[in-house]
């Protein structure tokens, strides 16, 4: 392992000049040695004072902010996520603002909001096993190429004045059918790609991407949402999916170790799925990390991303322009939140640190529901976002860091049936808001958070006791 893979600093390391120079000391040394070797050994005054000087030591510490980039394929994921990333912002501006401007219902904007999670509920571990089975390049080509597909289809249906809340709610699921795969197929490919020491480094830079198009698009796309409408942004949402297919196809790997070249028959298939279910029976922790992933999906995003468009137009009334610096402040909190674990990612009780960060969570959704005042909103979803983003990618490494490759897609599949509980919250969070108003829902929902929290700290205690330890292979 070289220094640059480790996380020392690269280039010469302090001391090694002054090694250099001792050499050449004792070389002139030598070549003097004949005259000098009958002489007494007595240091002079000088020479006792340069003694006592301590010698420079090597410096083993940096930031390890970039550290995932020292990989040629995980560069060109990094840039496939950062591309489709732009193309599902500029989608939830577009469907969030479409959904209410259509029913001007809290609960049908937040349903339309959270419907794409559904088909991970149900064919999640499905989609990990296919991952599993066939080339993870392909699989990520065929489904941003589809998505690009369905949004050319609905940005005709709009065209054409045909557009309403029931095709919406069939356009967002028939897009959440492609996360089915995408999710796994993703996570799994960066495991195979990335050293272990460099995956919750690897995690939050790609949170990162995420986070950098969610600072850029929601503002840039609620501004043209307001010039050009809806039709022409899913036009640029299938051209950025169709960049994102060819992007992928760049990563370049002589033989995927991870993928599983048995029978493919429907018998091995159901086999297959039982023993990635069967592994995660016996892994508590991979147990208390999903039971805690399921308590963000539905108490934390519905009640706070999946009421954007309610709190932008009941609370701050404020426009599109209005929801799209929303959501871009939420954009820059995350930035901020991955840059900030992409930098120190020698975490190794993670479970500790989810713990702490749900707290905090609760926290800042209690004093989001009370604010009203449309600035210090967009600081509270700032920072809301920066530790939802952090607690993910920490919560996906650690999961990654435990399994072994050929089981990876099809027990990330079973872990990513968490996300499938969106709708769940979102109905919640909705029906709430539908009779209370946005802030007492996220009340309601930042007083469940704690109750669970104190639940989970009784029931997950593998979680709070994990370590994450190298690969030995490394």
């Amino acid at each position: 392992m070289n220094k640059t893979e480790s996380g020392l600093i690269t280039g010469p390391v302090i001391g090694e000049q002054d090694e250099t120079n001792s050499s050449n000391h004792a070389a002139l040394t030598s070549i003097n040695s004949p005259i000098d070797s009958d002489l007494p050994s007595n240091p002079t005054r000088s020479e006792k004072l340069r003694n006592k000087i301590p010698k420079p030591r090597a410096i083993h510490g940096r930031l390890h902010t970039f550290d995932a980039f020292h990989s040629r394929n995980y560069r060109f994921l990094w840039l496939t996520t950062a591309i489709f990333s732009s193309g599902f912002w500029l989608q939830q501006v577009v469907v969030g603002w479409l959904a209410y401007e259509i029913t001007g219902s809290p609960l049908l904007t937040s349903i339309a909001l959270g419907l794409d999670a559904l088909p991970v509920l149900i064919g999640a571990p499905f989609g990990g096993l296919i991952s599993d089975k066939y080339d993870k390049k392909i699989l990520l080509f065929i489904i941003y190429a589809y998505q690009a597909v369905l949004m050319v289809g609905y940005s005709a249906v709009i065209a054409t004045g045909n557009a309403n809340i029931w095709n919406l709610f069939i356009f967002v699921f028939l897009m959440g059918i492609s996360w089915v795969i995408n999710d796994p197929a993703r996570m799994s490919l960066l495991a195979v790609i990335v050293p272990k020491r460099n995956l919750i480094n690897a995690f939050a830079l790609n949170s990162m991407a995420f986070s950098v198009m969610r600072l850029i698009v929601p503002a840039a796309g609620g501004f043209a949402l307001a010039i050009f409408g809806p039709g022409l942004l899913f036009i640029v949402e299938a051209i950025l999916m169709f960049t994102a297919a060819l992007t992928i196809m760049m990563i370049r790997l002589d033989k995927d170790s991870s993928v599983d070249n048995s029978d493919r028959s429907a018998e091995q298939l159901l086999q297959d799925l039982k023993s990635g279910i069967g592994y995660v029976f016996n892994q508590k922790t991979i147990i208390g990390l999903t039971c805690m992933t399921v308590i963000m999906v539905i108490l934390i995003m519905p009640f706070v991303h999946g009421l954007m468009p309610v709190y932008a137009a009941e609370v701050f009334k404020v426009g599109p322009e209005g929801l799209g610096l929303l959501l871009s402040a939420a954009g820059l909190g995350s930035l901020i939140g991955t840059i900030i674990l992409a930098s120190f990612t020698q975490i190794t009780r993670p479970g500790k640190v989810l713990f702490v960060m749900l707290g905090v969570l609760g926290a800042l959704m209690a004093a989001l529901a009370i604010n009203n005042t449309y600035h210090v909103a967009m600081v509270l979803v700032m920072l809301l976002s920066g530790s939802m983003m952090s607690y993910f990618s920490i919560s996906g490494a650690t999961v990654q860091g435990i399994l072994p490759d050929k089981l990876r897609g099809r027990v990330t599949g079973i872990y990513m049936m968490a996300w499938g509980l969106v709708p769940v919250g979102s109905l919640l969070a909705g029906s709430i808001a539908n009779i209370a108003g946005p802030q007492l829902s996220t009340l309601f929902g930042s007083a469940l958070i704690f109750v669970c929290l104190i639940a989970s700290t009784y029931l997950f205690k593998d979680v709070w006791k994990y370590r994450l330890e190298s690969d030995p292979k490394e």
